[in-house]
């Protein structure tokens, strides 16, 4: 049986420094850390909401397309955020709170 030799494979030993290169630049990756967004269509935004509870208010949410939703990841206080009655739009979010000038940390996706 005859073997054909692939064009695309490294000759002899050419083949463990490139194994050893690639690791190099994987281990770099990994160390730096890979965050949520970094792996998901998602915008991390923190906002604070109006000063009167149940005032709508706005946030630019940076994702470039309308959001389909959003999880709250962190909060400063007790209360809720909830949709707004304005239509979201690819730059904007409209929300309200029921707590007065509450911090909230979304995941607008």
């Amino acid at each position: 049986m005859t073997r054909y030799a692939d064009p695309l494979l490294p000759r002899g030993n050419d083949l463990t420094p490139s194994i050893y290169e690639w690791s190099l630049v994987l281990r770099a990756i990994l160390d730096r850390g890979l965050s949520f967004s970094d792996n998901a269509d998602v915008s991390i935004v923190s906002v604070t909401s109006h000063g009167t509870p149940g005032t709508e208010f706005s946030i630019a949410h940076g994702l470039g397309k309308v959001p389909t939703g959003y999880i709250v990841t962190k909060q400063a206080a007790a209360g809720s955020v909830y949709d707004g009655a304005t239509s979201n739009t690819a730059t904007t979010l409209y929300l309200k709170s029921d707590a007065a000038s509450t911090s909230f940390t979304l995941m607008v996706f």
